[in-house]
């Protein structure tokens, strides 16, 4: 396969994951034909397992970015960070948790902080 094909189911796979995370995060897993017996326990090892799969990401690709000074991989860690912290944070405001909403600023703090710094020396 030529890269721009490549390009295109990277990039429909990319989206199809976000309209699953938009019907999750309004609907919850509860759709879904599991039972209500483990939905919370089996929710929290999607959410855990996810969490895990994203700071892999992040791990990976941040150090790539700072090593290579690529900015532009930079710009977009950071727009994917702050656009999920600050659903993840609106939603926490929503239902009153506030602790996770603490959370959610601590880490735009914390990961916004360098790659701003950096995209700002260039």
């Amino acid at each position: 396969m030529n890269d721009k094909t490549l390009i295109k189911w990277f990039s429909v796979l990319s989206v199809i994951g976000m309209i699953f995370g938009i019907v999750y995060s309004f609907f919850g897993l509860g759709i879904l034909p599991v039972s209500k017996d483990v939905l919370v326990p089996w929710g929290n090892g999607v959410y855990g397992s996810t969490m895990i799969g994203f700071f892999v990401l992040l791990f990976f690709v941040g150090r790539l970015a700072f090593r290579n000074g690529d900015i532009t991989l930079m710009k977009v860690m950071l727009y994917s960070l702050f656009s999920w912290l600050i659903i993840e944070a609106s939603f926490s405001i929503y239902y009153e948790i506030y602790f996770n909403f603490a959370v959610d600023a601590v880490l735009m703090i914390f990961f916004g902080y360098p790659l701003l710094k950096r995209i700002q020396q260039r």
